[in-house]
């Protein structure tokens, strides 16, 4: 199978942010009763007044309208990282006869994932770019 040296990082990467965003709920819900807690216990502040909605609504809540552009960019990188591999891997002067079978199938292995992280990466920087000259 092609590209099975990027399942277990992949994996690891997904299991490890599941466990990330189990922890900060329960982090985040802990700091929002304590912030009522202390706003009820304010005796000279009115509490219809307090706009708490700005506590705690996400910081992250204006970027996320790059996110389609972000991923748009990563899923167009990696496509052509894959077009490009295969290019390459189509046009390699080896015979499998002289390298061997399983030699041949490492290094398209490699060409194959190298190209696909590169561009993965161009194009999560040509997003960054582009989300940079939006902003201005």
């Amino acid at each position: 199978m092609m590209l099975h040296f990027i399942t277990i990082p992949v994996i690891t990467g997904i299991c490890v942010y599941g466990f990330y965003k189990i922890i900060d709920l329960f982090v985040r819900k802990k700091e929002r009763v304590m912030i009522i807690e202390k706003i009820a216990s304010l005796e000279n502040v009115n509490p219809e007044r307090l706009n708490i909605s700005k506590l705690f609504s996400d910081a992250k809540a204006d970027r996320s309208g790059f996110f389609s552009l972000r991923a748009g960019s990563l899923l167009v990188g990696v496509g052509l990282g894959l077009l490009f591999g295969y290019i390459i891997a189509l046009n390699t002067n080896f015979s499998v006869g002289s390298l061997g079978a399983e030699h041949y199938s490492q290094l398209s292995e490699i060409i194959y994932g190298s190209t696909t992280l590169l561009f993965g990466g161009l194009g999560l920087i040509t997003g960054f770019i582009i989300e940079h000259k939006i902003k201005k």
